[in-house]
């Protein structure tokens, strides 16, 4: 009997979205099924019980290009700033000792207020937070690394050098990072934390390409291979996030795959587009490889890929109409092609990604 009225109880009880939440933050239930019930209780028609107490109880303006998302990421580009950047640049001051405490503080302190607001419901704001303390992984691997003296190959420097110079010393830093985002994305599932990781996982491949052949700085079409080969593995990765972190026939509460597929692209099209090629099959070979991008952005409905081989292949008509057409009577026509073909293509993307956002 007792049994009968607690259930129907709970039949009458409403959970709101900060319940929903503190459930994900006490254990109860994943992070990730926390989002995927809460945006298919925002999805159901109006009226309904469970969308007007989530109406209600919202503590935190929804995801989008809004002055609330604009303000989160712009104090989290502040904090990566001053902890990350510049701060490593205050050894003189510091020591190696004073950085290595004032970062780890920092930390603990990014960590843990971000992980306290998602238990208050503040998903986004507290994800970022503990985004920031992801990226400031690699500047406390550089001060134990310093203060040890213990580096995979020699000494790189000041840490100022690790953003623009190659050196194979600096993959304990970005292992250290991939590791750190892993593990946060194993708890807190949040989309802007596969940044660190991608942009890691870029700088480690041009890195531990360096300490295996043993030079500090490669050649332009060793670099180039190089990236063209980690673009592709990056995309992978992010192919992977998607599928496993998100599961398919619910509602989408993150994106993990964007900034993998953004960070792949760059590597792998913008080598590629830099690569000298004196064949013109090569350059063909060139203008597929963008043909079937646009194929892999409608395959999975993502606009990034979209863009990227939209412009690879008006570079390739760029170089019939002129250098391949140049000298010909051809090279009107071709010039006439070109232009038409950019206003029918830029039509079509804007009827693509209309269709698209009507989707979503």
């Amino acid at each position: 009997m007792e049994h009968e009225s607690v259930d129907t109880q709970n039949d009458e009880t409403l959970l709101s979205i900060s319940d929903i939440r503190q459930a994900a933050a006490d254990g109860i239930i994943s992070d990730a099924d926390s989002q995927n019930l809460i945006a298919w209780a925002g999805s159901r028609p109006a009226g309904t019980t469970a969308q007007s107490s989530i109406a209600e109880t919202a503590v935190e303006q929804s995801q989008g290009f809004n002055l609330v998302t604009v303000a989160y990421y712009f104090g989290a580009m502040l904090m990566i700033s001053a902890c990350a950047w510049f701060l490593g640049d205050k050894w003189e001051s510091l020591g190696s000792r004073g950085v290595l405490i004032t970062t780890v503080i920092y930390f603990i302190i990014a960590a843990g207020t971000g992980w306290w607001l998602r238990g208050k419901g503040y998903i986004i704001g507290g994800g970022l937070l503990v985004t920031v303390a992801v990226c400031l992984v690699p500047l406390i691997t550089f001060t134990i690394e310093d203060i040890t003296g213990l580096w995979p190959g020699k000494d790189p420097g000041a840490y100022k050098n690790y953003y623009p110079l190659i050196h194979g010393s600096w993959i304990a830093m970005e292992l250290a990072t991939m590791m750190a985002a892993g593990i946060a994305l194993r708890f807190v599932r949040f989309g802007f934390l596969t940044a660190p990781l991608a942009f890691s996982l870029w700088f480690f491949s041009m890195d531990v390409a360096a300490l295996i052949l043993g030079r500090e700085s490669l050649d332009w079409n060793t670099n180039a291979w190089i990236g063209v080969g980690v673009g592709v593995g990056t995309m992978l990765i992010g192919y992977g996030l998607d599928r496993t972190l998100h599961t398919p026939g619910v509602p989408r509460s993150q994106d993990f795959g964007f900034w993998c597929y953004l960070f792949g692209l760059m590597a792998f099209w913008g080598c590629l587009t830099s690569i000298n090629s004196d064949s013109e099959i090569k350059r063909a070979f060139y203008l597929l490889l963008n043909i079937g991008l646009v194929g892999i952005a409608l395959y999975l409905k993502r606009t990034v890929f979209l863009v990227f081989g939209a412009i690879g292949i008006h570079l390739y008509l760029g170089h019939l109409a002129y250098v391949v057409f140049k000298d010909s009577f051809l090279f009107p026509f071709a010039l006439a092609l070109l232009g038409l073909s950019l206003i029918l293509i830029t039509v079509w993307t804007q009827s693509y990604l209309r269709r698209m956002s009507k989707a979503a």
